[in-house]
């Protein structure tokens, strides 16, 4: 008896998702550009409109593109990645758990980063953080204008660690709910505190001093889950 069940064959619609995708590749679309119309779509790939739909909406279910309806089609935040979050998981209501969770994973997985990445820092990386940390010290007032800044230097840290699952990992997790994170930290953590932190996670790099990297990379972790902590008094 034959007990196994037929593979499915890739639907027109799974084939054409993927020549999208090749084509915002191709034409050096980034995060946030408008794509051509549905109709231009359709046209430029030779099918009709149900199919094409039907292809945008998988592209869509996973992030790489995002639909604003008036507007356009647009490139999503999760075009280039390995992981995705899941959209039903992260629509659900925010809870302290599920955020100290996520602190929680961060922090097993930053001092494993600064271990990776410390010895192969370059000097034109410590130049681009230099300049990250100036310019968020000129906006102590802004802490969305800094929160970039030190999104962008950590990601100069990952990158020299050399492995992209880390670098997809993290990433994702760093991306669930940051939004709501933003808003805690903003209304609960000093920025100037904040500032000399991060000024002195890069003189740690700067001199290879890999254990005090990590620690203030827990320190700050360790702050942003005394925050959720108080924020959510009463709930377990």
């Amino acid at each position: 008896m034959n007990d196994i069940t037929p593979i499915n064959k890739r639907s027109l619609a799974d084939h054409l998702a993927e020549e999208i995708r090749a084509f915002i590749v191709r034409n050096d679309f980034k995060r946030g550009d408008r794509l051509p119309s549905t109709a231009e779509l359709a046209k430029l790939f030779g099918v009709g409109l149900p199919t094409l739909r039907e292809a945008i909406k998988k592209l869509e279910t996973i992030g790489s593109i995002v639909i604003k309806h008036g507007s356009g089609i647009f490139v999503g935040r999760y075009f280039n990645t390995l992981f995705l979050p899941n959209p039903i998981t992260t629509a659900q209501p925010l809870s302290k758990k599920k955020l100290l969770e996520l602190i929680d994973a961060r922090m097993a997985m930053e001092g494993m980063i600064v271990t990776l990445a410390i010895d192969k820092l370059t000097q034109e990386q410590f130049k681009i953080m230099k300049e990250l940390l100036d310019d968020a010290k000129e906006h102590l007032d802004n802490f969305d204008e800094c929160g970039l800044d030190y999104f962008i230097l950590h990601n100069e840290i990952r990158k020299s660690a050399n492995n992209m699952i880390i670098f997809e990992i993290v990433r994702v997790i760093t991306n669930l709910y940051t939004d709501e994170q933003v808003v805690l930290i903003n209304k609960h953590m000093s920025c100037q505190d904040d500032y000399h932190l991060h000024l002195d996670l890069y003189n740690a790099l700067r001199d290879g001093n890999k254990q005090k990297a990590i620690e203030l990379m827990e320190t700050r972790l360790k702050r942003i889950r005394d925050i959720i902590i108080d924020y959510f008094p009463d709930e377990k």
